[in-house]
């Protein structure tokens, strides 16, 4: 297969993949105890799939880890794995080379995360570490799939043999790669003729001119003019809708973007964040990177498992009727009375919503005793609801009829499908009720809009007071932070919630908002602090909820300043590393960026979109 993958292109080598991955779904449905390796993989690769960066490296690594994968499909055919034989069970032998298999799929998921993060000109520098690093990894996925073999018992197979000769292969491939790049940094002429790509060349040949490769770039100057350089030819990102790399958010901070208004030195002045890792060893930055991309893997496997439990939900249901794959029990039965199939039109759905508690609170109330009641009545009031929730009906009329449908009908089509009601379902706050989630939604998320207002204005006033106690040396950071384009932005985000109508809530809606703000803060600080706070790309801010972006943007928005704000506190007595602000700037730019493609396709969405 690695030989076959080398030959296609980018979309050849994702056909393959699928094939692969289809296989190990298969295997997976056969033998569970596989899944330890098999959900990490997809994980991993479902990242390199969405993200398509045309890296030739990535996909010789990645390459090898297929071919790793593989050979776990030798399993298809073992009916039961836990038959003992002389060396054990298979199952027995499997357990901890799929546990070290896990752990190397995601230290290559990680390698590669920070990989394509970095800036082309820290790639081009370190290139000869980063092929030893992908070289490393190739021998561990070697080394995996040699246990695998004797784990197998399949020694002597020819399929297996043929797959480790690629596999060697391979490693010979990448090995010729790194010495190759090894040398051009190590000698300075005709160093261009040692990198593959057309604009590494390029870039080469200015090294050259410049002096050739300076290991401890202490020449900062020519490192500002090859930055300069870099900048001039780079090209806009190709298919960016459907890229998961940050190409706008991490080699060009909106603070140090090139601007008009600045000389020529400003506008491509050396960052910290660049020089820190072109001078930081390589094992460091991985294990800088690690928190962040756990927490992305971690959700991406959660959504992966997820997707695994509703593929047995739709075999299941379609025993029964549509109605059976609608998880609330509430509209579960309203769906099933109804009598609705896979979707229904976004007023009607809100109206029987509507006429549904409003009868079964009229039921709680009836001092008269109940008539006979058909059985499909009786079932709906075996769902238990709470009285004291009673006051969410109001939040249910024709008043809120448009804050409701946007919960529900995401894709503003004017239907709401099983998987809106499921989605709309699965993202309540822990505690709350169907009533009261609903109630939040139609007016309670206006009361949080008000708070979170006033709270970020708060922060930014106190970040300019906080300006003026600082350490001297602290002080142009902190300048660079305030004056950035994304803090005028931010500006005008919550300055235009203001713009919003108040709400004039009562007393059940603010305790309710209240509660949902707590809940929700919680849950994305504890968030947060896993990934120390970095949000390194639009879509990593993504994975701090679920659903629609809008429904946790100002309290992540107020989290981060805050913490912004006690950095500036601190910088009162300490001195700040000099990428600190930096990375914080970042990290507001990549929130901002998600944001605009929000706006985006909810302008897509509007019916005059093509006017």
């Amino acid at each position: 297969m690695v030989t076959d993958l080398i030959k296609k292109n980018m979309g050849g080598f994702f056909g393959e993949a699928k094939k692969v991955m289809n296989a190990l779904d298969t295997l997976q449905q056969i033998h569970p105890f596989v899944s330890v390796a098999i959900i990490a993989f997809k994980a991993v690769v479902d990242f390199e799939i969405r993200r398509r960066e045309n890296d030739r490296t990535v996909c010789l690594t990645l390459a090898k880890a297929f071919d790793m994968m593989n050979m776990l499909l030798q399993l298809k055919d073992t009916r039961d794995p836990d038959i003992v034989g002389p060396r054990g069970t298979i199952r027995g032998r499997l357990d901890g080379v799929l546990d070290k298999i896990k752990t190397k799929v995601e230290h290559c998921g990680n390698t590669i995360d920070k990989y394509y993060k970095s800036k082309f000109i820290v790639k081009f520098f370190r290139s000869s570490h980063w092929a030893s690093e992908f070289l490393r990894i190739s021998g561990d996925f070697s080394q995996c799939m040699q246990e695998l073999r004797d784990a197998l018992t399949i020694r002597t197979a020819l399929g297996v043999d043929t797959a480790i000769k690629k596999l060697e292969e391979l490693t010979q491939m990448l090995s010729e790669r790194e010495a190759k790049i090894t040398k051009g940094e190590k000698f300075r002429g005709k160093m261009d003729q040692y990198f593959e790509s057309e604009r590494e060349k390029r870039f080469a040949k200015e090294v050259i001119m410049r002096g050739g490769m300076d290991p401890r770039f202490e020449s900062e100057d020519k490192l500002a003019e090859l930055v300069k350089f870099a900048q001039q030819q780079e090209a806009p990102p190709h298919n960016q809708a459907h890229s998961d790399t940050p190409s706008k958010d991490v080699n060009k901070p909106p603070s140090q973007t090139p601007s008009a208004k600045k000389s020529v030195a400003e506008q491509y002045r050396l960052d910290a964040s660049m020089l820190h890792e072109l001078r930081t060893p390589l094992v460091s930055l991985l294990e800088e990177n690690r928190a962040l991309f756990m927490f992305k893997l971690d959700k991406q496997t959660a959504d992966i498992k997820d997707a695994i439990k509703d593929s047995e939900m739709r075999i299941l249901s379609a025993l029964g009727g549509k109605f059976s794959r609608v998880k609330d029990p509430h509209l579960q039965f309203i769906w099933k009375e109804m009598k609705w199939s896979t979707s229904v039109k976004t007023l009607y759905f809100i109206a029987e919503l509507h006429d549904y508690f409003t009868h079964r609170f009229s039921q709680l109330h009836r001092e008269a005793p109940r008539p006979q009641v058909t059985s499909s009545v009786h079932r709906a009031e075996s769902y238990p609801i709470d009285t004291a929730d009673e006051w969410c009906l109001k939040y249910l009329s024709v008043f809120y009829t448009s804050s409701l449908s946007e919960i529900f009908d995401d894709d503003a089509n004017g239907l709401v499908s099983v998987r809106e009601v499921n989605a709309f379902t699965s993202a309540i706050l822990p505690g709350l009720s169907l009533l009261q989630a609903l109630a939040y939604w139609a007016a309670g998320w206006r009361v949080d809009s008000q708070y979170y207002h006033a709270r970020i204005e708060q922060v930014l006033n106190s970040m300019v007071h906080a300006q003026a106690d600082v350490l001297p040396v602290n002080r142009r950071c902190i300048a660079l932070y305030l004056d950035s384009d994304v803090i005028h932005d931010i500006k005008r985000l919550t300055r235009s919630l203001a713009e919003l109508r108040p709400e004039d809530s009562d007393v059940d809606l603010t305790q309710l908002a209240d509660g949902c703000r707590n809940v929700q803060e919680k849950d994305l600080a504890k968030r947060l602090d896993t990934v120390k706070y970095e949000i390194d790309s639009k879509e990593s801010f993504k994975l701090f909820g679920s659903g629609r972006i809008e429904d946790f943007l100002l309290p992540v928005l107020y989290l981060v300043m805050r913490r912004h704000l006690q950095i500036m506190k601190l910088a009162r007595t300490v001195i700040l590393v000099d990428r600190e602000l930096e990375c914080e700037t970042q990290t507001i730019a990549n929130i901002l960026e998600a944001v605009d493609l929000r706006v985006e396709q909810l302008a897509g969405m509007l019916p005059d979109s093509r006017l």
